[in-house]
């Protein structure tokens, strides 16, 4: 099967590719450029697809129309266990209804949702593996779900919650703590916290080839025998991965503009999904949700219990 370009292989960026599309999509979801002069930007910029080939607009409309680009199957749904991903959701989406406005034809009636409290802030109760976005059939609800257990994966897959009745109480809970005292001044500060980890990560992510070249440089001499080697060496390209998805997401983090924000839940009503989810994981650590125990129409807010990043509570 063919690259698809902007990864290495699913889940495993391809930096420079990974940039320049994300940068071309900026300049066209901010009104900077259309279609074809995205992809002469690209061309100019010696950027070019999987194949070594210039970018042409419908080159470049059928790479980033592509779900995969922000981690989605064939039926928008997230890809469990993924990796990085070359748009978040919300670029997609709006990359999307940009074009089929540009078009003049009608967005698909179900689009890919944009799930808050993936990427390792919901957890599941009962045996604490992250939950993922999924539905259960392609026109059901959006719902958060403990995955099924496989090998290697100590999930139990017994606990699953409808998005609404797990987003929207913790979204009600973030706001009301960010009314108090003192928690603009604090959440600041979190994030200046979050922006010098963002700059360690990518001084890490930067070095990687180093770190690559010391094992080889061992093994050379005979410091490593051949299985340490390979293990150190998968070792080091998971860590790297992780790396990447862990800065990926601070960076979202860190560039959230929250600073000059005096009313929070008015900013909550227009802010973009990827910011709203920035925000909830500048206050919250984790967010555990327990077993239903039966009873669809009980409280969810019964089911839910937050690790909040200040002890202050």
């Amino acid at each position: 099967m063919a690259r698809l370009t902007g990864y290495a292989s699913p889940g495993v960026l391809n930096p420079v590719e990974a940039r320049g599309l994300r940068q071309a999509t900026s300049r066209m979801l901010s009104g900077k450029a259309t279609k074809p002069e995205a992809c002469r930007w690209l061309n100019s910029g010696g950027y070019r697809t999987a194949r070594g080939g210039e970018f042409r607009p419908e080159t470049l409309g059928r790479t980033l129309s592509n779900p995969r680009m922000a981690g989605l199957d064939a039926n928008l749904n997230p890809i469990e266990d993924f990796g990085e991903t070359v748009l978040t959701v919300d670029e997609y989406n709006r990359l999307m209804a940009l074009w089929a406005k540009q078009s003049g034809e009608q967005p698909e009636v179900r689009e890919a949702y944009e799930y808050l409290l993936t990427e390792g802030i919901a957890g599941c109760g009962r045996c604490q593996h992250s939950m993922t976005g999924a539905r259960v059939t392609g026109q059901a609800a959006p719902s958060y779900r403990c995955p099924p257990p496989i090998p290697g994966r100590n999930s139990c897959g017994g606990v699953r919650i409808n998005a609404d009745r797990l987003e929207d109480p913790v979204a009600e809970q973030v706001l009301a703590d960010l009314l108090r005292p003192g928690s603009h001044e604090r959440v600041v500060q979190l994030q200046a916290d979050v922006s010098a980890e963002v700059v360690r990560l990518r001084d890490y992510v930067a070095n990687a080839d180093e770190r690559f070249k010391d094992l080889g440089e061992m093994h050379g001499r005979g410091l490593l025998v051949k299985s340490a080697f390979l293990a150190a060496q998968e070792a080091t390209k998971k860590d790297l991965k992780d790396a990447r998805t862990r800065l990926r997401f601070l960076e979202q983090i860190a560039e959230v503009p929250i600073a000059g924000v005096t009313d929070f839940v008015k900013w909550w009503k227009s802010a973009p999904r990827a910011s709203q989810r920035a925000l909830i994981a500048l206050e919250v650590k984790r967010v555990h949700v327990m077993p239903s125990g039966g009873g669809r129409h009980k409280d969810p807010r019964a089911r839910i219990s937050i690790d909040w990043r200040t002890p202050s509570r």
